[in-house]
């Protein structure tokens, strides 16, 4: 069976509103898919934000520069988690909101259908 995900555009985030601290370095691309309230899908992505020079990264500005960082995502190794969720609540329970908490890596198993590794057909 062939798992895919939509594909997406989206402006990249406003430098001016980051802390210059957290311009460089290891974050998170997190996207939600959620219905009535009910989170059913959750795929995260490292993202390494780097200089692309090498002399820049040993010697970085006082200042961040920018005009010359790049944006690596690990687009071939997402994490994945599925919920499982009501596609009918009951409105008497919860406000019709049933969340499941994830599955951890720690007790996943390759037959888990909520937890998969690799979107890959």
């Amino acid at each position: 069976m062939c798992r895919s995900l939509p594909m997406g555009k989206a402006d990249p985030p406003d430098p001016t509103k980051i802390r210059e601290e957290d311009i460089i370095g290891v974050t998170v691309l997190l996207l939600t898919c959620s219905y009535l309230g009910q989170e059913f899908l959750r795929v995260g992505y490292y993202v390494n934000n780097d200089y692309d020079d090498e002399q820049l990264r040993e010697e970085p500005p006082p200042r961040v520069s920018v005009d010359r960082v790049q944006r690596n995502i690990l687009a071939d190794k997402p994490r994945v988690t599925k919920f499982p969720i009501s596609f009918h609540p009951d409105p008497s329970e919860n406000g019709g909101q049933q969340q499941q908490p994830p599955v951890s890596p720690e007790s996943r198993t390759d037959d888990d259908p909520r937890s998969i590794q690799d979107s890959k057909c």
